[in-house]
């Protein structure tokens, strides 16, 4: 697995979310309402991050499952780290506005695009094979 250009990559979903975050600010939420406009763009960030990540395992050639997992492990640290460091001490979110994300119960989505992350490469894999299988045969 080369991680180099699995960073590149990661770097990507950075600008997806920032773009996100744009199109979620801009558009969304004046339209439909602060909870739904996180929700559809957290919705939206997700799905294009899932589709960057089939278009990149579709290329690895010899991964195996335990490093497609090991794959999203690292971009889930990377997208958590980035997430705390960049927004508390680059922005000055607090530490408790943080946290806030990550409350489901309060209609916060953010932890399904970790999810996305962290088992896009594995499931991916598994549709890239499967393909494969469908059409090899």
């Amino acid at each position: 697995m080369n991680y180099a250009k699995a960073f590149y990559l990661w770097l990507g979903f950075l600008v997806v979310a920032i773009a996100g975050a744009l199109i979620r600010e801009k558009f969304l939420m004046p339209m439909v309402g602060q909870l739904e406009g996180r929700a559809l763009g957290t919705m939206l960030v997700s799905a294009i991050i899932f589709g960057l990540i089939c278009a990149y395992v579709s290329r690895l050639e010899g991964a195996t499952p335990g490093s497609l997992v090991r794959l999203g492990i690292f971009w889930t640290v990377l997208t958590i780290l980035f997430e705390h460091i960049f927004s508390h001490y680059v922005l000055g979110v607090s530490w408790e506005f943080i946290g806030v994300d990550y409350n489901i119960s309060q209609g916060r989505l953010w932890p399904l695009e970790l999810l996305v992350i962290l088992f896009g490469p594995l499931f991916a894999g598994k549709m890239r094979d499967y393909w494969r299988g469908r059409t090899s045969s």
